[in-house]
């Protein structure tokens, strides 16, 4: 039980972590608030991220997967999420007009660290299909083993996010020097252009699925 219980989280963490390394809004926002508030504001980015998947995780193991399926379902998430995407990135690119890279008072970031986790997370059609594909195989897979095998396939996937946003907003908070002005600005663009990029993407497959008609 001990060895099926260690491979349940460390297949968790190897399979979070690489998803969490992609670019999208997570990142973006980690990104945009550790350099004006300090390190804890990635883990606590995390924190956000992980609040929501909590209870997809439970519902997953309870086989409530069919309302993710839905295509009226899966269409909403599209428009709403590319909205709220369109809305960050926004707000990305006129903190790159603020004086020496400052955050402005607006944006995700100003819903604080684990609000912004919060959004960036709900605002990513990417991650509802992450979850209906291989997350609830892995979940399904983890309920084998019992509510514990559940429990610990959660933690070894909320620990990749929290060590990734933990990384990169230590190393973001403590290279303030090293991101002054352009270098700062140019990945708070890059942030931004991915953002839109992904709007565009999701907007176009939430068309396709509830009309059918594909661009």
């Amino acid at each position: 039980m001990v060895v099926e219980l260690a491979a349940i989280a460390g297949q968790s963490f190897v399979v979070a972590f690489s998803g969490a390394l992609m670019p999208g809004p997570v990142l973006a926002v980690t990104l945009a608030g550790s350099r004006r508030h300090g390190f804890w504001f990635g883990p606590l980015v995390a924190l956000g991220h992980g609040l929501v998947e909590l209870p997809v995780v439970i519902l997953l193991a309870m086989g409530l997967l069919t309302l993710l399926d839905n295509v009226w379902v899966i269409g909403t998430i599209g428009y709403l999420g590319s909205a709220a995407m369109v809305w960050m990135a926004v707000g990305m690119f006129r903190q790159t007009r603020q004086a020496g890279g400052e955050a402005p008072q607006d944006g995700p970031v100003r819903l604080g660290a684990t609000g912004s986790g919060i959004l960036a997370t709900v605002a990513n059609p990417y991650w509802y299909l992450w979850w209906i594909t291989m997350g609830a195989v892995l979940t399904i897979g983890a309920a084998a083993a019992g509510w514990l095998g559940v429990a610990v396939f959660f933690v070894g996937h909320v620990s990749a996010d929290f060590v990734c946003c933990s990384v990169l907003s230590l190393g973001v908070s403590r290279g303030r020097r090293y991101l002054d002005g352009r270098v700062y600005k140019g990945l708070l663009i890059v942030c931004a252009v991915i953002l839109l990029v992904m709007a565009v993407r999701f907007l176009l497959l939430a068309i396709a699925r509830t009309t059918g008609f594909e661009v």
